[in-house]
């Protein structure tokens, strides 16, 4: 049996279903993909297949879950345990998440709360309560317009890279916001949807910048000056030698190399090793695009349906139809508007739809729908 929050999420999630079915677009190849469901009381429902995606919708409308699915990768018997499926082929998905840059801004807003005293501490989870000295503590991952900031700015890299060193027309790339801290980039219709996960895997390393080396670049200690220069990859050639060697291109070093040209610049920095490789590392962390590198190989996973809800915000995942002026914060924000009273715990600043909400801390608010179910979903409230 649910609590009475778990229970009054559940309501406003079945409300926001039936009103907005029309709005949940059908996946391509329907039939050929396996869904998914979470429910309430934590258990995944999988290995369900869907002919008539309207009968799904009143489906998911009667059962109201927490979070709904559907498979990259497309089946003979996508109802059928894995084994039996029978892949077929696969969507070449990508996965960007805040949690995972590291930013220096969660050092200011994550938090931790002790389960025993209820003590609240800043930063990154200790051992042990610093009061208490009790060692259960839930961890609080935030986010800010500075991570949802940086999430945008890798969206736009890996963009960039599938379309001029993969050759994949822009057509063809779907962006998406996840619906809480980050995007999901997916591929259809291309020529790589038969990669195996090995082959996927590359991709990864790839993206990551993993396998580029100064030698491969054109770098090798035997050579003389005049040999580097005429071995440095110009910044207009395609791929990783380019894109870095157009970093150093546009990178001021402050001293007399900016005003040579280009390879004599970039052989001068040279010259001085422990400069050239701050730099070069600076360019490899600069320009690759920090996805999961989990995701992409995993062809059995199940990606959130578009339009549908996420079950840690409240969010919707949507596509993006230009990320450069996407607003994750607002555009993405679709529950309701009318006033829900709760008792919040503790709660940071937030900002949703340009409204700036908190801190709080033990006190009775009544918010907007949107903004108490993101608290409550973050279980930093309950409802009053």
């Amino acid at each position: 049996m649910l609590d009475k929050n778990t229970e009054s999420i559940k309501t406003i999630f079945r409300d926001y279903y039936k009103k907005n079915k029309n709005r949940i677009n059908s996946p391509s190849r329907l039939k050929e993909r396996e869904f998914g469901y979470l429910s309430f009381d934590g258990f995944m429902h999988r290995h369900i297949s869907v002919s008539d995606f309207s009968d799904f919708l009143e489906n998911i409308i009667y059962k109201s879950p927490k979070g709904v699915y559907a498979s990259c990768s497309y089946y003979n018997h996508p109802a059928k345990n894995m084994a039996e499926k029978e892949w077929k082929g696969s969507d070449l998905a990508f996965d960007i998440d805040a949690d995972a840059l590291n930013l220096k801004c969660k050092n200011q807003h994550d938090h931790w709360i002790c389960k025993n005293c209820g003590k609240v501490g800043k930063g990154s989870r200790p051992n042990n309560c610093t009061k208490c000295k009790d060692n259960k503590i839930n961890v609080l991952t935030w986010s800010c317009s500075n991570c949802l900031g940086a999430t945008k700015n890798e969206a736009i890299k890996l963009f960039d890279i599938l379309v001029k060193d993969f050759g994949i027309s822009q057509k063809d790339i779907s962006i998406f916001f996840s619906g809480n801290k980050g995007y999901h980039l997916v591929v259809e219709n291309s020529v790589y949807e038969k990669l195996d996960r090995r082959e996927r895997r590359e991709i990864v390393d790839y993206m990551l910048c993993k396998e580029i080396s100064l030698q491969s670049l054109g770098f090798d200690k035997k050579f003389s000056y005049s040999q580097l220069i005429q071995h440095i990859p110009l910044s207009n050639q395609p791929g990783w030698p380019g894109r870095i060697a157009h970093f150093f291109t546009d990178y001021e070093t402050g001293s007399s190399a900016d005003s040579l040209n280009f390879s004599e610049k970039i052989a001068e920095i040279y010259s001085t090793k422990s400069k050239f490789n701050k730099i070069f590392k600076q360019s490899v962390i600069s320009l690759r695009s920090n996805i999961d590198p989990s995701v992409t190989p995993d062809m059995s996973r199940i990606f959130r349906l578009p339009t549908s809800l996420h079950n840690k915000s409240g969010f919707a995942k949507i596509k993006c139809g230009d990320i450069l002026s996407f607003e994750p914060s607002t555009q993405p924000v679709v529950l309701s508007s009318e006033p829900l009273k709760i008792n919040i715990t503790f709660c940071p600043v937030f900002t949703l739809k340009g409204i700036t909400y908190g801190p709080f801390k033990k006190s009775t608010e009544t918010l907007p729908t949107f903004a108490s179910v993101y608290l409550l979903l973050h279980k930093l409230a309950t409802i009053a």
